[in-house]
């Protein structure tokens, strides 16, 4: 044990330390930077990027840390809106943990190769980068984890080694400081507890000045945040939450978020669900690493007991709660995101046994072995870098629902009918399309005039009082006729018989195939692209504009957004909806003459060769198990919008 202490601290300063530091920091914040999302995103992470610029209360467990020093980044960083810079921020915490990692595996091991391959392993690990290109707060969940592992194992080694206090400080405040951040920080403390107790046994009470400062670091830090800064966040009044406590006793709520020990999010029903529950959280950990890291690691803990059991112990406590309560913390579409403390220990516990591999072999052995750990990142990086570049640059359309916005210019997109809503308007919205809308009003200043409630339940207090608008689809009373302001709905007591100057006009009139009425014209259309050209891997904001020519259509019509070739109009891409105006306006409540706005978004697929193609709609619906469509005067089905250009990237 000492033997290993002093060859680590040899290497541990050397420039080859300094070298694999670097490049695992160089080499995942340049992966992070290239797959960045380009501004705001929804949901937790798009609280934060207006919570940290406006020192405002965010939900439980208020993260006050990490808010303060999103104050700080924002207001330092010279470049790029505070969206951008938050986005930054996640991306620049996952690059210092990889690093860190490095840095603490060469203190455990003082070997540069496997250390600069465990940095790098947890770094490119899927669910980790996905959390590094978002203004979230799980990147520096994992730093923090970094540090409270990497410094466990360490003083666990050195207990007995002159400078073991200092360790067992530093050890102290990094979980002290984890309190500040996330809660599934705090699942450290038993092994943690395990480890010192059976180290030091008899010296807790015999060195009670040393215990007393441990448990000030740990303490201390959470008792004097916690009262202070979340009271002051709250006083700001920026906080758009409906839960803002106003007693101790709410505090106390807030705090410890109640619901969480209830069935909404742990839960622990029966033996089945939760081996299923166990069953996802190892397929996920093998996704992100591979088998190889997995198996490694194992051996890695088995190597650990063998030196250092009570080690291994802490490991193996820790890991097994944080892996077993990520597991069954349900209730979140992204529930990845919680199992990535326990990815921190895995990667600690592969460098161990990557190491303890390789001191088993000669010399050659040893150049063969660090070339198939080197593998293991590179794979992960083929792998991982293509979809997470697709995902930054490309992203997913708008859907109806709009429950995950955390890619591409998604943000950008739901917003872009603020400025364009009636004067004094409500917008209502569910937490996910909320968090962008609040940054826009809030951040970057637009139409504070508009009161944006959450959640979208309590548009129907105002309805008859002031203009109502929706950020996403939900059933409403009949009565109230639905447009499409871009990707905004407003909610409106009359028919719209006027047409906007800024469309491109087609009026095509649409035949009914089974009496010859003409029903519906498509009368123009506006979109959000130069109508020269557009890029392909693109999602083109495109509202349609229809006019009833009846009073009585007849029929509920579904319409079909298409690509086509423009040589023989065969599809290229299309997506279906079930009625206009995001499937809340069927066309049989349309009277004569209204023109309705029906906001969809043409999507250029990444792989499209460059070149001239044209868009059109159908409108069909199934009669008797067969389709049957509107027809345009040449009898087609194929309703023509337009021409446009496809260039490259």
């Amino acid at each position: 044990m000492a033997a290993d202490s002093r060859r680590a601290a040899e290497t541990a300063g050397g420039w080859r330390t300094v070298a694999a530091v670097l490049i695992v920091f160089a080499v995942l914040l340049a992966a992070y930077v290239r797959t960045l999302m380009p501004g705001t995103v929804g949901g937790d992470a798009g609280e934060l990027q207006y919570a940290a610029p406006l020192l405002a209360l965010v939900h439980p467990t208020g993260q006050p840390l990490y808010v303060l020093l999103g104050k700080l980044w924002t207001a330092v960083l010279p470049f790029g809106e505070e969206a951008y810079r938050m986005n930054l921020l996640a991306a620049v915490s996952a690059a210092l943990a990889g690093a860190s990692l490095t840095w603490l595996t060469i203190r455990l091991t003082a070997n540069h190769v496997v250390a600069l391959v465990a940095g790098l392993v947890l770094g490119l690990g899927g669910a980790l980068w996905g959390q590094a290109v978002i203004a979230d707060k799980y990147a520096f969940t994992v730093l923090l984890a970094v540090w409270i592992c990497g410094l466990a194992l360490w003083w666990g080694r050195d207990h007995a080694a002159p400078h073991a206090d200092r360790l067992l400080y530093a050890l102290s405040a990094a979980f002290g400081i984890g309190l500040l951040h996330h809660r599934s920080l705090g699942l450290f403390a038993a092994g943690i507890g395990v480890l010192v107790l059976w180290q030091l046994r008899g010296e807790i009470v015999r060195r009670w000045q040393r215990t007393l400062v441990c448990a000030a670091l740990v303490i201390v830090p959470a008792l004097v945040m916690y009262p202070t800064v979340l009271p002051l966040l709250r006083a700001n009044d920026n906080s758009p939450l409906m839960w803002q406590p106003d007693s101790a006793a709410g505090w106390v709520d807030f705090l410890l978020e109640r619901h969480v020990l209830s069935d909404e999010v742990l839960v622990f029903d029966d033996a089945g669900t939760i081996s299923e529950q166990l069953a996802l959280y190892r397929r996920a950990l093998v996704a992100d690493h591979t088998p190889f890291v997995a198996l490694i690691a194992l051996g890695g803990v088995v190597l650990l007991a063998r030196r250092r059991p009570v080690s291994a112990v802490f490991m193996l406590v820790s890991f097994g709660l944080l892996a077993f309560f990520s597991a069954n913390f349900r209730g979140n579409e992204r529930q990845f995101t919680y199992y990535l403390p326990s990815f921190v220990v895995l990667a600690y516990a592969f460098a161990l046994g990557a190491d303890g591999l390789t001191r088993t072999l000669n010399r050659r052995g040893r150049v063969v072995v660090a070339l198939a750990l080197l593998a293991i990142p590179f794979y992960q990086m083929a792998t991982t870098y293509p979809e997470k570049r697709l995902e930054a640059t490309y992203g997913e359309p708008l859907d109806l629902w709009r429950q995950t916005l955390k890619t591409g210019d998604m943000g950008r997109r739901l917003a872009s009918g603020l400025d364009a809503l009636p004067e004094g308007a409500v917008l209502a919205a569910d937490w996910e399309q909320v968090t962008i809308l609040w940054y826009e009003q809030n951040v970057a200043g637009r139409r504070p005039d508009v009161t944006i409630l959450y959640p979208i339940e309590r548009y129907a207090d105002f309805l008859g009082e002031r203009p109502v608008c929706l950020a996403r689809h939900v059933l409403t009373d009949p009565r109230w006729i639905p447009a499409n302001v871009d990707a905004l709905i407003c909610l409106e007591d009359a028919p719209r018989f006027d047409l906007p100057d800024d469309i491109q006009p087609i009026n095509t009139r649409l035949t009914a195939p089974d009496d010859g009425r003409e029903v519906i014209e498509l009368t123009g259309y506006r979109w959000g692209a130069e109508p020269a050209a557009v890029r392909r891997g693109t999602h083109i904001p495109l509202t349609l504009y229809w006019q009833a020519l009846v009073d009585d259509i007849g029929a509920d019509w579904s319409l079909s957004l298409r690509v086509l070739s423009a040589d023989d109009w065969s599809v290229l891409w299309m997506r279906d909806i079930g009625a206009p105006v995001m499937g809340l306006y069927a066309t049989s409540r349309w009277a004569a003459g209204e023109i309705v706005a029906d906001y969809h978004e043409l999507t250029i697929p990444p792989d499209i060769a460059p070149g001239r193609y044209l868009w059109a709609v159908v409108a069909y619906r199934q009669v008797d198990g067969d389709f049957v469509s509107l027809r345009d005067p040449q009898d087609g089905i194929n309703i023509l919008g337009g021409v446009f250009d496809v260039i490259d990237d």
